[in-house]
């Protein structure tokens, strides 16, 4: 049988949100300078046009997601920092 302890399984776990974290960060930095603008500036550019541009809706879901999930993300790695993690089976 193998032993974890569970500071490893917070590290780990920490580990993992903070990858998270720069994956959305980066998103959102990326789509940021491609565009010129905010997200919000973004879906009004979008919600406006008159041509549809695939692309730009695919950048949408992408940007869209990474704005939405960082604050949880960002939640998480407070509460793994605090030490706020429960072992379950």
């Amino acid at each position: 049988m193998v032993q974890v302890s569970k500071q490893a399984v917070q590290q780990w776990a920490l580990i993992d949100y903070l990858a998270q974290k720069h994956r959305f960060q980066d998103t959102i930095s990326r789509m940021e300078r491609k565009y010129g603008m905010t997200l919000e500036e973004f879906e009004n550019h979008i919600a406006t046009s008159e041509k549809e541009a695939f692309d730009e809706w695919d950048d949408n879901i992408d940007w869209s997601a990474a704005v939405g999930m960082l604050p949880d993300v960002l939640r998480s790695i407070e509460e793994i920092k605090r030490g706020a993690i429960e072992i379950v089976e």
